[in-house]
């Protein structure tokens, strides 16, 4: 377990602490008395009804967030740590997600919960941290600012054990809707444009997951490969990138254009690494247990080692999110 906050060595990492906001405090007393009714409701029916949803505790993770400065030779350096998540440290802190550059959503889980996840947001500037979703017999996962800017795109366990595709306004002026109605087994996503997603389908029993592009007009999925990461991020240039496993050690980053029919491969992956985020000017982040690296298309051949985060106490990074001023968040664990 990281504890960053009881380090022996002499580098300092700036432990932000955030001022807890409500769940509800940007909606309207009406809505507000509507969902505590609800919970009331759901909290008796609970005392007789055993949650379709598989009772999980989450491994620990927390999350680092780094500013980053290009160097002359289009290298990315990282630096001015900071540490987000003391406000739940031995919780579950993953999938970060920026939604501007000073607002920072992720998935949450609290130690004494094993049945749901949560999306919080994280306001760099102010300091401030929102639980965004409170909702008592859903769980709630990958947070995604959508195409427009008015909503923001997640993964919904619902009651039944469904696995579908929602959306939710920022402001929090209703109880969010599904994206594909018809669509289920979703288990990570991404927006290429307003009216495109890729879709992450988790296979039936022991079938290989499957990535889909679908339309918000049609609905359609359109296959797009088989045996995929978790990891989808949407290009500058309206590109998809996403890593295909092979076999079980060898694991290639791809790239997929929705007007073309087959998916080009950019490199392998560095050892174990199936994540990546993609810097403003199109350099590919990843990590490898405890160093950073990263991949520039067009001047770079392979992976290039840019930085070793053990000296922060890390031992193996997962996820990493890229904010468009440059800013990065490290998953860590």
């Amino acid at each position: 377990m990281l504890r960053l906050r009881q380090r022996r060595n002499s580098l300092r990492i700036e432990n932000l602490r955030f001022h807890t906001t409500s769940p509800l405090s940007r909606v309207s007393p009406k809505f507000a008395l509507k969902i505590k009714r609800m919970r009331n409701v759901l909290s008796l029916l609970s005392l007789f009804v055993v949650s379709p949803i598989i009772a999980q505790r989450l491994d620990h993770s927390d999350l680092l967030l780094f500013s980053m400065q290009k160097t002359a030779d289009s290298t990315w350096q990282p630096f001015a740590p900071r540490f987000l998540t003391a406000f739940n440290p031995r919780g579950y802190n993953n999938q970060p997600a920026f939604f501007s550059g000073n607002e920072l959503y992720l998935t949450v889980q609290t130690p004494g919960d094993t049945t749901q996840t949560d999306i919080y947001a994280l306001d760099l500037l102010l300091k401030t941290q929102t639980r965004v979703t409170a909702t008592p017999a859903t769980a709630e996962y990958s947070p995604t600012l959508m195409p427009g800017g008015r909503r923001f795109s997640a993964v919904r366990v619902e009651e039944d054990g469904n696995q579908r595709l929602w959306s939710f306004p920022l402001d929090r002026s209703d109880n969010g809707r599904p994206e594909f109605t018809n669509i289920l087994n979703v288990g990570y996503h991404c927006w290429l444009h307003d009216t495109l997603a890729a879709l992450f389908i988790v296979g039936d029993d022991g079938a290989p997951h499957t990535l889909y592009t679908v339309g918000t007009r049609s609905q359609k999925l359109q296959r797009v490969a088989s045996n995929v990461g978790r990891c989808l991020q949407a290009l500058p240039d309206g590109r998809l990138a996403f890593v295909t496993k092979t076999t079980d050690k060898t694991w290639f980053l791809k790239t997929f254009d929705p007007k073309k029919p087959i998916p080009e491969i950019a490199v392998i992956m560095p050892p174990g690494s199936e994540d990546f985020a993609v810097m403003p000017d199109g350099t590919f982040l990843s990590g490898s247990k405890s160093k950073l690296y990263q991949f520039k298309p067009g001047r770079n051949n392979d992976w290039k080692e840019i930085a070793d985060l053990s000296k922060y106490g890390v031992k193996n990074i997962t996820r990493l999110a890229a904010g468009r001023d440059g800013k990065v968040a490290v998953v860590v664990n």
